[in-house]
């Protein structure tokens, strides 16, 4: 092996370390950390970055192209913009701007480690961490599209809550969307608990799709890795 393959080789495992890291950071952060503080601006600010840093340091770690933190950028910033826009001035429509381009964002990072995942040619660590960033990010996607369509259709789902745009609207929009990422994630595993029901047709559309679509997606990563490791040449 000569010096520049194995200096590649040591970049790449410096990327794929931090990107684990700032992954696993993440998620504690949105489900461990954030619910202790009071919820105000900078803990909505906090869900918000740990999601960017998630999808990022995931998709980063996957591909290894800087290229696709500039894409990330291109669907970031106006992200930013308009969900501050619609803080400051009470918008729903701006509101639903920023989080539909969000949720762009989280399909394109899931987009990208499923190519991954489906080319791959050996059961490694890439192929494991991509294959639970899926289901994450999953679920983080499912939760914005609950999100949008209560913002669009209130009442769409009891239990949830209704976001009313006044003084309280970081207080209602905060709970309105860890209640729905609390509740794609216990449809997305189907443990179906009860306390947030769908009663709108859309609703149950969509929580219908993705109870589905968690199924498929674990029996498909199992015939995945099945099917990469029966090939695998053995000595």
């Amino acid at each position: 092996m000569n010096t520049k393959t194995l200096e590649i080789r040591i970049n790449n495992n410096k990327w794929r370390i931090g990107g684990f890291f700032g992954a696993i950071f993440s998620i504690i952060t949105i489900f461990f950390i954030v619910p202790l503080f009071e919820k105000n601006f900078y803990t909505h600010l906090l869900l918000q970055l740990s999601f960017v840093l998630l999808i990022l340091s995931t998709i980063y770690t996957i591909d290894r192209h800087q290229k696709i933190l500039l894409v990330g950028l291109v669907f970031l910033l106006p992200f930013i913009y308009f969900d501050s826009v619609s803080f400051q001035y009470h918008s729903l429509l701006h509101m639903i701007i920023a989080y539909g381009i969000f949720s762009i964002f989280i399909l394109l990072a899931v987009v990208v480690l499923m190519r991954k995942i489906l080319r791959a040619s050996l059961v490694d660590a890439d192929l494991i961490f991509g294959a639970l960033m899926v289901y994450l990010l999953s679920g983080a996607l499912w939760g914005n599209f609950y999100f949008m369509e209560n913002m669009l259709f209130p009442g769409s789902f009891n239990g949830a809550g209704i976001l009313y745009f006044d003084s309280t609207t970081f207080l209602s929009a905060y709970e309105q969307q860890f209640n729905f990422l609390y509740y794609s994630f216990a449809t997305l595993a189907t443990l179906g608990m009860g306390d947030i029901t769908p009663l709108s047709h859309l609703a149950k559309s969509l929580t219908a799709m993705e109870a589905m679509f968690g199924q498929l997606f674990v029996a498909i990563i199992i015939a995945k890795l099945v099917s990469v490791w029966w090939h695998v040449p053995r000595a």
